[in-house]
């Protein structure tokens, strides 16, 4: 894998619900990312951003990781589970599915330096990420190429279904 992970929060991060100052990252450029580029995109806050970006959450981590028969290096409770903690199985679940480095870039209101720092994580708060895509450090969204709704539609499927396979077999190597 040689494209970054990405990690999005929701609240006070996407334009879905901006923060109050500075600027937030438009949902069409998640789902960009998500369904336009070979990245591997989560919903790592608010599960709200899996519905509305149709992006997999830490959840279908864990669970990857336990039909895996491996023991998980953290709950989720959707209310409980702290961003650290979501962001450690994420962690698990590439470490034991990929040889290779693998480097993250997690975009939250909320700092998660405590985790990233010394590892192979870059961490945004969503104005310093809006600010790195315009200054070319990752691909600018094609405005076009989605329509910025929604993916709960039945017609949208199960977007991400795809990357989560891929984790599945890997696991299963």
């Amino acid at each position: 894998m040689q494209q970054p992970v990405f990690c999005f929060d929701r609240d006070k991060t996407v334009d879905v619900r901006p923060p109050k100052r500075g600027r937030a990252v438009p949902l069409a450029w998640v789902q960009y990312y998500a369904h336009r580029t070979e990245h591997d995109v989560w919903a790592t806050g608010n599960p709200r951003l899996c519905h509305e970006a149709g992006i997999p959450s830490p959840r279908e981590a864990r669970e990857l990781l336990v039909a895996a028969g491996r023991e998980p290096v953290a709950s989720y409770d959707r209310m409980n589970s702290g961003r650290i903690d979501r962001l450690r199985l994420l962690d698990q679940l590439y470490a034991e599915s990929y040889d290779r480095t693998i480097q993250f870039v997690v975009v939250d209101d909320t700092d998660v330096t405590e985790y990233t720092a010394d590892r192979r994580w870059m961490y945004y708060g969503p104005t310093e990420f809006v600010a790195a895509v315009e200054d070319g450090a990752y691909p600018e969204a094609d405005p076009g190429a989605v329509r910025g709704e929604p993916y709960a539609d039945p017609g949208h499927g199960d977007r991400y279904r795809s990357q989560l396979n891929r984790f599945k077999r890997r696991l299963s190597e």
